[in-house]
């Protein structure tokens, strides 16, 4: 059982770092211990500069195992290791310090005649390589040890692990060793080895927790090795990942198209279905089409073929793309996804040189780049008809929550500005019409014709057959009609400041902006902003489904899936082109699982802001409406993945509709959504032969032109183990694998999704030890360089609100995390899952960059103020012992105990630390796709919990918070270990 958790804010003690500890032998297990007299205990003063255990943090380290240790060589630390001359390690084992290239080195020895020590022994050492994802030295391939091997017995993982730090020792790739807390493995009465004579009030060394991997080190090292510079996609081709999405790089398309749109699980594909059902690694892509690309990087090239539009293969239909292979002189071309050979069109012919390739290759963006985008013609048109330029609708409930809120009065004061802000492809006005609508009970339209004095509302009362009053006069150019637009948003909160109506209507409003899209022969978005539970009776109605009771059960899944006639109108508006964005202002339950399942379907987003009130969530909400209206989007788009022979696209993952197999479909897509496609196999492929992969996204522009976006990928593929482990993306896994669980989620109770991922991500790490680690030390659990963090990945997802159900956090917030973490892109993914720990002393001090650090309260201080945030909050946390000074700078107050934890931004004071602070806060909500509310929270006082919960590889702090990260490693490496034995 673990103790509450302290509170933070103290320095722990002086770890065990600068000890190394040894494998046990190979042969251990099969004799019994040595006398107790042959070991002796080290001298009591090698204990004596440790303190006693700090009160800090939210789960303390757990201790190390009760084997002895040796001191390593001086450079594996920065502090010199206690005398320990009278204990000479024994003959068995080596460790080695980081060579220059950043790698640990590992070497196996022979082994000598030590005292056999316990299988539970846990080695925890820094054997990995430190660079990016697969990027390290190319694995050998090996075999597991021989059948019948002792792996300890079950039961591992109940209590705090007790730990050795050292390094692994193997012929293998760099990998990270561990292995499960000491335990006494010994006749009845012997104890694990010499600890058992040393005095009782000896105090058991820990950890240090700076030794086990963790994402900011491997992000700084990938920044290192990669930031600044210019990645080429052909790299893609070799095997190798690209660089982190955290990394900032330059990308130069060489023929696979920009990591930013699309990446793959894995680099090298695996050649056999039965390699996959093996290792049990998730082979598939995630896609982000609609991605912006810096101002540093070539935009994407415009393809116009004329009236015949793009070339396709005449069997798969795939695009011309850079590895589509010319013969016949160029007469015909072979397909790269289906190997068909096609007839080139007279019109695009071209003679062949020397070496086989087109002579025009390089006035054809389509053989040179991996992304291009063909202008599609009429028949790529619904009914053969050009579309017309899209139309946003603006419908708005004003409800007496609302009005007394000041939400409508926010609104009307701002929506011109918000409207300026529309988006456009070049630099003349925006061709986006808008219209507006208001609603309770019944809905109002506007007549806002450019002609009119005063705008007109037309009122429409039956609900059960919505249409729209009027068309001419209701979707109008801003720039032609402002006057009007104006002169309508000082009336209305006018008109509805004696509304008493508290009931309020939802599905006719969707319909009503529907039938209006409709009625124009347009595309477009719909803006809704609601307050809560649509109850009137009639087309949509909800009632109040939430039973506590159920939360945490098996029967929880079932609030999670939507009721009601809603799928249906979202698959109407799909069909349509039309999408919703969805703006919530509850004061209670208001089924997010149901109104929300709307938005994701069309392709829209939801906004949430609990308990609204505008002095503190006013600026919020006008900063996500502009840059939900700004945001550069497509409109009725429809993508399909091809890939070459021997496999297929599955299963799909994330916000849009599919009437069919293959066709995915949205209403709306915008740059900050990514869909997750599952790949699998359905014949054996060729060693070292590519594997292609085509996605094709039709849409309609802004300016109503329908494009055509083609993603073009090819990947290595091959039969060998330390091939398919070297080319793992971790952070696309990790994306994939959490939008995968977020579907999994409306099926499956969280007890079955903990037990299923843990044993996915066990058999994962058991296949590489059997196949790429086999002269290992069987005790240690070995974690491929690629897939080190994949653990720690793992376990802050099962701990994520989306996820679990914490009785702290409302049903309605876990599905509308939910719903946000099945959309997200791979950047987004990796700050909500492991959110950003900042010390605010160097900004302080002396204006630097923060201090990121790991999300863990070991080392927090009670005199620091940090600053965390996971893309959907910001919490900024003061010590109590906070310099009075700093505090009066942020919040302009004499001491810790006057801060206004109330305050919804910091004060604008006149000192450069509240303009550095102020300046962080500000970066953090331009890298984000909507603006992070703002906490300020004081150690010890009841809100410390927000700050505490996002300190993920803590132990939460209550039974349904989840177990440390630590414990979670142990409780895999037992999984590990019943799979290889």
């Amino acid at each position: 059982t673990h103790p509450p958790p302290p509170p933070l804010g103290t320095h722990p003690p002086p770890t065990m770092s600068t000890q190394s500890t040894y494998p046990p032998p190979p042969s251990m297990g099969t004799h019994p211990p040595p006398p107790m007299s042959t070991h002796h205990p080290p001298p009591m003063s090698t204990q004596s500069t440790h303190p006693p255990p700090p009160p800090l943090g939210t789960h303390p380290p757990p201790t190390m195992s009760t084997q002895s240790t040796y001191p390593p060589p001086p450079s594996m630390g920065t502090h010199p290791p206690p005398p320990m001359s009278t204990h000479p390690p024994p003959p068995m084992s080596t460790h080695y310090p980081p060579s220059m290239n950043g790698q640990y080195l590992e070497r196996p020895l022979t082994v000598g005649t030590s005292p056999p020590v316990s299988t539970n022994e846990m080695n925890i050492g820094p054997g990995m390589n430190t660079g990016p994802f697969g990027m390290g030295t190319r694995p050998q391939g090996r075999n597991m040890g021989p059948p019948g091997m002792n792996m300890g017995p079950p039961g591992m993982g109940t209590r705090p692990p007790g730990m050795n730090v050292g390094s692994s020792m193997g012929t293998g790739p760099p990998g990270m060793s561990m292995g499960p807390p000491g335990m006494n493995m010994g006749p009845p009465g012997i104890g694990p080895g010499p600890v058992q004579s040393q005095p009782a009030s000896r105090q058991t060394p820990r950890i240090d927790p700076d030794m086990m991997p963790n994402p900011i080190a491997l992000m700084k090292d990938n920044e290192d090795k990669f930031g600044g510079d210019v990645y080429h996609t052909s790299q893609s081709s070799t095997g190798f990942p690209p660089p982190l999405v955290t990394t900032k790089f330059t990308v130069q398309d060489n023929g696979n198209c920009s990591p930013r749109f699309m990446r793959a699980t894995l680099y090298t594909v695996p050649c056999s279905k039965d390699l996959i059902s093996q290792c049990r690694i998730p082979l598939g892509i995630v896609i982000q089409p609609f991605t912006t690309l810096p101002l540093s990087e070539n935009s994407i090239y415009v393809v116009d073929h004329g009236v015949n539009g793009p070339i396709r293969c005449n069997r798969c239909k795939a695009y011309m793309n850079p590895y589509s292979h010319f013969v016949d002189g160029g007469r015909q071309y072979l397909c790269p996804i289906c190997q068909c050979t096609n007839e080139v069109p007279p019109e695009y012919f071209s003679h062949l040189d020397h070496t086989g390739r087109r002579t025009d290759v390089l006035q054809r963006p389509e053989l040179l780049y991996g992304t291009v985008e063909y202008i599609a013609t009429k028949d790529y048109c619904k009914e053969g008809n050009l579309p017309n330029p899209p139309a946003y609708i603006f419908m708005i409930d004003v409800s007496i929550l609302n009005i007394q809120t000041g939400l409508i009065n926010l609104l009307a004061q701002t929506m011109l500005s918000v409207l300026n802000s529309l988006p456009r492809e070049t630099d003349q006005n925006t061709s986006i019409r808008v219209g507006f609508v208001t609603y309770d009970r019944v809905l109002h339209f506007y007549n806002v014709k450019e002609n009119l004095v005063q705008p007109q509302m037309m009122v429409v009362t039956d609900l059960n057959d919505v249409f729209v009053p009027l068309v001419d006069g209701f979707l109008v150019n801003i720039h032609e009609s402002r006057s009007v637009i104006e002169n309508l948003m000082s009336q209305i909160p006018d008109m509805f400041a004696d509304n008493k109506t508290s009931e309020v209507v939802f599905e006719p409003v969707v319909r009503a902006g529907l039938e209006a899209l409709k009625a124009a022969k347009c595309n477009g978005r719909l803006f809704i902003f609601h307050s809560n539970l649509p109850t009137v009776s009639g087309p949509g109605q909800l009632k109040s489904r939430l039973d506590m009771k159920l939360l945490g059960t098996d029967k929880e899944k079932n609030l999670l899936s939507p009721v009601g006639s809603y799928s249906k109108l979202a698959e109407e508006c799909v069909k349509s082109g039309v999408g919703v964005e969805l703006f919530l202002f509850p004061t209670d339950y208001c089924d997010i699982a149901t109104l929300s399942n709307l938005a994701i379907t069309t392709g829209g987003e939801t906004h949430l802001y609990n308990n609204f009130q505008t002095p503190v969530d006013g600026e919020r909400l006008i900063a996500d409406l502009r840059k939900s209206v700004s945001r550069q989007t497509g409109f009725d788009a429809v993508m399909r993945v091809r890939c070459s022979s021997g496999i297929r696209a599955v299963t799909f993952y994330g916000g849009f509709f599919m009437n069919n197999t293959t066709d995915i479909e949205f209403g709306n897509i915008s740059c900050d959504k990514s869909v997750a496609v599952e790949i699998k196999h359905d014949d054996s492929m060729k060693d070292d032969t590519p594997a292609y992969i085509q996605v094709a996204l039709l849409y309609t522009t802004v300016n109503g032109e329908r494009r055509l976006r083609v993603h073009n990928l090819a990947l290595k593929c091959s039969s060998k183990f330390p091939d398919i482990y070297q080319s793992c993306a971790l952070d696309t896994i990790i994306n994939f694998i959490s939008k995968s669980v977020c579907s999994a989620s409306l099926n499956m109770s969280y007890k079955d999704i903990r037990s299923s991922l843990t044993h996915q991500c066990a058999v994962i790490l058991a296949c590489y030890r059997k196949h790429c680690s086999k002269q290992s030390p069987p005790g240690q659990l070995i974690l491929p360089d690629s897939l080190k963090l994949l653990p720690m990945y793992i376990g802050c997802l099962l701990k994520s609100d989306a996820i679990l159900s914490p009785p702290i956090v409302p049903f309605d917030e876990k599905c509308y995390q939910l719903h946000k973490l099945l959309t997200m892109n791979l950047n987004q993914s990796v700050s909500y899952l492991y959110p950003r720990l900042m010390n605010l002393g160097p900004v302080i001090s002396n204006g630097s960059k923060p201090e990121i650090m790991r999300c863990t309260g070991q080392k927090i201080e009670d005199s620091g103020i940090y600053l965390i945030e996971n893309g959907l909050m910001i919490v900024l946390w003061i010590g109590q012992h906070a310099s009075n000074t700093i505090i009066n700078e942020l919040f302009g107050v004499a001491s810790h105990s006057q801060i206004d934890t109330h305050l919804h931004s910091l004060p604008a004071l006149d000192n450069q630390t509240s303009f550095h602070v102020r300046a962080i806060v500000t970066q953090l909500n331009d890298e984000r796709s909507n603006y992070m509310k703002l906490l300020i929270v004081k150690q010890r006082e009841k809100s410390e919990i927000i700050f505490r919960r996002l300190l993920k590889e803590d132990k939460g702090s209550g039974p349904w918070e989840g177990i440390s990260y630590i414990d979670y490693l142990c409780q895999l490496h037992k999984e590990i270990r019943e799979i290889l034995s």
